[in-house]
């Protein structure tokens, strides 16, 4: 997985930011463990207001 700087403040986004590809996490899991966690992402989204 690997976690970008999309968020970051605007003072370090661009060229001159930080290495984008600074942070990267290993995850194992199986397929139905992935599918179970995006279902369960997408019933805690339900509730927000759409963007």
């Amino acid at each position: 997985m690997h976690l970008s700087l999309e968020a970051a403040p605007p003072w370090q986004q661009g060229d001159e930011g930080p290495d984008i590809y600074q942070y990267v996490v290993e995850v194992s899991l199986d397929a139905a463990a992935l599918l179970h966690s995006a279902d369960e992402w997408d019933l805690s989204l339900a509730s927000l207001p759409p963007r």
